[in-house]
């Protein structure tokens, strides 16, 4: 009996980059700078001479070896995001433009989610310790509580935040400013009674420096004439609004409104909806003002008062990051981005002749 053998098969070989350098006529250090990102500072990075790269990777099948790259450069081409729990537009919209940013200089975003200050993110510390990003930053992350000594990280670091991390490059938006700007002018105009309606963190507190603290700074100042109630609100998928002081709400007069102050954009909106569901006066005997999370230009339901930063341009930012990214070298800048009380229909009627 025969047996037919099969003819045996040489593997396929991997191309390399000297490959990719010959079938696209260059060096093979062109084609490195090109990979790295350093093309444009080796001056050898044209589009014409690019485009012939890609061309030649993409004919070739060839795929960088990004790991050993890696190893051998130290340098991972990552940034990491440290984000906190709950989302909400404006950090989303954030992230999205790091990332937009960043890969201008040729590197790669890293969202590491619902980081939360103590345990949690000194978890995220140890890995940032082992260098498995270049350099991140934080948004709306604080750690006045539970410090999480970033300062010490073996990488660079940017923190989007108006308190803590002490000895991190920060970037400030100037929230509690604004919040202080917002209570004056409404009790400027004679109003007297306001709730603030903070969301509820785990555990049950809320240290909120950024709004709640500076609104009561003010209002306390006029603790005869001023009227506060603070409501926590459990946020899940949703706010649970059972705890709000409706009856309150629904009793306001137009010469003897109340203003509720929220915590976050997207509370202040169920809480507007809910005042219209209930047929309460909304900018006429209740006013409702957010804390400026929504992207300033977003499309609302309701005409919300709010907090708004007038535009700010990061570009700077994440360029001092990216240029931290390849040298290792700690961030000493700071920025701030001044914000201003956004009055929008939801109070701007409120006592006015």
């Amino acid at each position: 009996m025969s047996h037919s053998v099969k003819p045996r098969t040489t593997p396929k070989r991997r191309p390399t980059q000297a490959d990719v350098a010959e079938r696209a006529g260059v060096s093979t250090a062109t084609v490195s700078h090109i990979l790295s990102g350093r093309s444009d500072r080796k001056g050898t990075g044209n589009v014409r001479t690019r485009e012939r790269v890609e061309q030649a990777m993409e004919e070739l099948g060839y795929r960088p070896n990004w790991a050993g790259r890696a190893l051998r450069r130290q340098r991972t081409g990552l940034i990491g995001a440290l984000v906190s729990a709950p989302s909400n537009p404006w950090r989303e919209n954030l992230v999205a433009l790091a990332q937009e940013e960043l890969a201008r200089h040729g590197l790669d975003l890293v969202v590491f989610p619902d980081v939360r200050p103590g345990a949690g993110l000194d978890r995220v510390r140890d890995l940032l310790d082992r260098r498995v990003v270049d350099a991140c930053f934080t948004v709306h992350l604080e750690d006045d509580d539970q410090p999480s000594h970033l300062s010490r990280s073996a990488i660079p670091v940017i923190a989007f935040a108006e308190s803590g991390f002490d000895g991190v490059a920060k970037v400030r938006h100037g929230y509690a400013d604004a919040a202080q700007e917002a209570a004056l002018s409404l009790r400027a105009r004679g109003v007297r009674r306001f709730v603030l309606a903070r969301e509820r963190t785990e555990g049950g507190g809320n240290r909120d420096t950024v709004f709640t603290a500076p609104v009561l700074s003010v209002l306390e100042r006029d603790s005869a004439a001023a009227e506060v109630v603070q409501v926590d609100i459990s946020y899940r998928i949703g706010a649970d609004l059972t705890g709000m002081p409706w009856r309150m709400l629904s009793g306001a007069r137009t010469e003897d409104p109340v203003v509720v102050m929220c915590h976050s954009d997207r509370l202040a909106i169920q809480v507007a909806a809910e005042c219209d569901r209930r047929g309460i006066g909304l900018g006429r005997s209740v006013g409702v003002v957010g804390r400026g999370d929504l992207p300033e230009g977003a499309r609302m339901p309701v005409s919300l008062s709010t907090l708004g930063g007038g535009g700010a341009d990061y570009t700077a930012v994440f360029a001092a990051l990216a240029d931290a990214s390849r040298t290792g070298a700690q961030i000493d800048e700071e920025w701030t981005f001044p914000w201003r009380f956004v009055e929008r229909s939801s109070t701007s009627e409120l006592l006015r002749e």
